[in-house]
């Protein structure tokens, strides 16, 4: 299974006034990971435009589950993967850890989605082509 994994340190722009995380820093983080995880298999949102005509990866869900506080000046390290596909919609977890230790444990449902043929709507989702599948094994 392909997983993306970056590292950083937790810096002061990252806190809360108690030098913790600030609890919307982690769905920043999670969302640039899954943009990074499928570029890292060359599907940056332009090839997924030019390619499959996917103008997005909107979500429909988030959440995240906190085991400890993540402090001003830890290293931190996040690892994302793509846990599960269905016809039309996939889902990307997320594990970061702060100073070796779980810290959060995130996921994210996210749509394939193409531009919707109703003037109303902005996208639809679409299949998930096999062969995008493939590229995450």
């Amino acid at each position: 299974m392909k997983r993306f994994v970056s590292e950083r340190n937790v810096e002061f722009a990252d806190c809360d006034s108690a030098r913790i995380v600030f609890y919307p820093n982690f769905y920043i983080w999670f969302d640039r990971a899954t943009e990074r995880l499928f570029a890292s298999v060359g599907l940056t949102y332009q090839a997924l435009e030019q390619r499959y005509g996917v103008i997005g990866l909107p979500l429909l869900e988030t959440g995240a589950k906190y085991s400890r506080p993540c402090r001003h000046g830890e290293r931190l390290r996040l690892e994302s993967w793509v846990d599960s596909w269905r016809e039309k919609v996939f889902v990307v977890n997320h594990r970061i850890e702060c100073a070796g230790e779980l810290a959060v444990e995130g996921h994210e449902v996210r749509a394939w989605a193409a531009p919707a043929a109703d003037a109303s709507r902005s996208m639809r989702a679409v299949p998930i082509p096999g062969s995008v599948r493939e590229l995450f094994v």
